[in-house]
């Protein structure tokens, strides 16, 4: 073995520029900046982001970024995984389907934070960008399953955080490794989360935790720290081939997904299908007896609750999610009203629905996350399978229905023209990244 599968991962980060990056992996990081900031502006007023805002107020001593939409400034690690945290706190974050995770918030949050210290050109900051997202993906891609056995994205998404960041700060190859390293040893293991179905806790699978310990590793890294320096050559933990296979082509980036809806990916394709029946079909819903979904492994064992108490738990239901959508529509799900968890009629929809293993959309988990949908209603029985919902990459948003989802979440904290400026600033004009982070604290206060 002539070069460990770290120094030649971090050797590309340092070496890549804008223009090694292919233009439509630029123009997909991009995306992911709008997804995260749509996010995080929906997410802002969850109580988890306002815990964590509260929780981070007083680290505010040495390179101090904003935190979006709150006015205020924190510790660059602390403001990046309090945005993070607003990103991730509805569950409406971009995502990676064979990674089974999302590493948006995690790149993105990171990035913006750092670029108000480092003044990047725009190049420079979609690069380390996309050189974070990938990073990322391909750790996770990279994962031995029989040690890795959590899907859990905050034992990886810190390393996008992590390489964002040293990207920009310009780190040195051997300090980019070590900063991987760091930040993959630091992450939080949360071996909890698919005991629980991943539903009723505000941790969201540790991302926001883990752009803090993210990006802390990069001063480490800087200052001499060493990580466990063989963690992805041994070929327990992870496969180092696949880590760095195809490494400039960006393949990652082009397999991320984004969401239509503020629920778990999981119950997507379930939603759609049911969705489209009803509509195909022109199904009353008062005349609904049964819905029955046919679903992947994973998806069978999220928490399903047909009555959920809390927003965390409906966004990892079937059930719940599939009646709302049925009953109010799938613009109720973006994001979802803490009142429908009161609401009668979903509740008893929701009790009709039975999710049950579907061998085959079993094998085609992780490439595909569908669903088989069969609605009984009267003397009819009426079926549809999903594959890909919308938003995968087979079945993608364009950049038009990513920026009509961005004018949805952020109507409430981008009134007015707000909203349009700040698309303006990362599609149309020559406005410099540094000034988006601080855009998103400020216009917030006008």
């Amino acid at each position: 073995m002539d070069v460990r599968a770290i120094d030649a991962l971090a050797e590309f980060i340092v070496e890549t520029t804008e223009n090694d990056i292919p233009p439509d992996s630029r123009e997909r990081a991009w995306d992911c900046v709008l997804d995260a900031i749509g996010a995080a502006a929906a997410g802002f007023g969850q109580r988890s982001s306002a815990s964590m805002r509260r929780a981070f107020a007083e680290n505010t001593r040495s390179q101090p970024s904003s935190v979006w939409f709150d006015g205020a400034t924190a510790r660059l690690p602390a403001a990046a995984a309090a945005n993070a945290m607003a990103a991730t706190a509805l569950d409406v974050d971009d995502g990676h389907r064979m990674a089974a995770g999302h590493p948006g918030a995690a790149a993105v949050c990171a990035a913006l934070a750092a670029a108000e210290h480092t003044a990047p050109t725009r190049g420079e900051f979609i690069a380390a960008v996309a050189l974070g997202l990938d990073a990322a993906v391909r750790v996770a891609m990279a994962r031995n399953p029989d040690f890795h056995r959590s899907t859990v994205s905050g034992r990886w998404s810190g390393v996008g955080a992590a390489v964002a960041a040293a990207k920009l700060f310009e780190l040195d190859s051997p300090s980019v490794a070590n900063a991987i390293l760091i930040a993959e040893q630091h992450a939080p293991r949360v071996s909890a989360a698919k005991h629980h179905g991943f539903a009723g806790s505000d941790v969201k699978e540790g991302i926001a935790w883990s752009v803090y310990t993210g990006l802390e590793a990069v001063p480490l890294a800087r200052e001499g720290f060493k990580g466990y320096p063989n963690a992805f050559d041994q070929g327990i933990l992870y496969d180092r081939d696949r880590l760095i296979a195809k490494i400039d082509e960006f393949e990652s980036i082009n397999g991320l997904f984004f969401k239509p809806y503020a629920c778990c990916r999981w119950t997507h394709a379930a939603i759609d299908g049911a969705v489209s029946l009803v509509r195909k079909s022109e199904i009353e819903p008062a005349s609904i007896e049964k819905i029955s979904i046919g679903t992947f492994r994973q998806a069978v064992k999220i928490s399903n609750l047909p009555a959920p108490t809390s927003e965390s738990e409906a966004q990892f239901s079937i059930p719940f999610c599939v009646s709302l959508a049925i009953l109010h529509g799938t613009k109720s799900l973006l994001p979802m009203d803490s009142r429908h968890l009161v609401d009668r009629e979903v509740r008893r929809l929701a009790k009709r629905v039975q999710v049950s293993l579907d061998g085959e959309m079993a094998q085609l988990f992780p490439a595909l996350a569908g669903a088989k949908v069969t609605i009984a209603h009267g003397s009819k029985c009426d079926s549809i399978r999903v594959e890909a919902p919308w938003g995968d990459p087979t079945n993608p948003m364009s950049r038009e229905s990513l920026l009509a989802k961005f004018r949805q979440l952020t109507r409430f904290c981008l009134k007015g023209k707000r909203a349009e400026e700040l698309i303006r600033d990362m599609f149309e004009s020559k406005t410099a990244p540094a000034s988006i982070g601080a855009s998103l604290r400020a216009k917030f206060q006008e």
